[in-house]
């Protein structure tokens, strides 16, 4: 699943900062579930839960600029 940058913010703040973790292109969400991680796909946020273990391979060609909240 992918979110626009704009959809994506507006979900983490819904959550709360508290349950999330960040490490440049990559967004981490503590769940009660297990973690979920999103990564920065050109302009748009991506996860492959719950769905697979490990990322999709479309996240092979994902930009590996660093990414920044506007």
């Amino acid at each position: 699943m992918c979110l626009t940058t704009e959809a994506f913010a507006l979900f983490l703040n819904l959550i709360g900062a508290a349950v999330t973790t960040h490490d440049g292109p990559t967004v981490t969400i503590h769940a009660t579930q297990g973690d979920v991680t999103w990564h920065a796909v050109v302009d748009d946020w991506c996860t492959a839960a719950p769905y697979a273990e490990s990322p999709l391979p479309f996240m092979v060609a994902a930009d590996k600029q660093p990414f920044t909240m506007r």
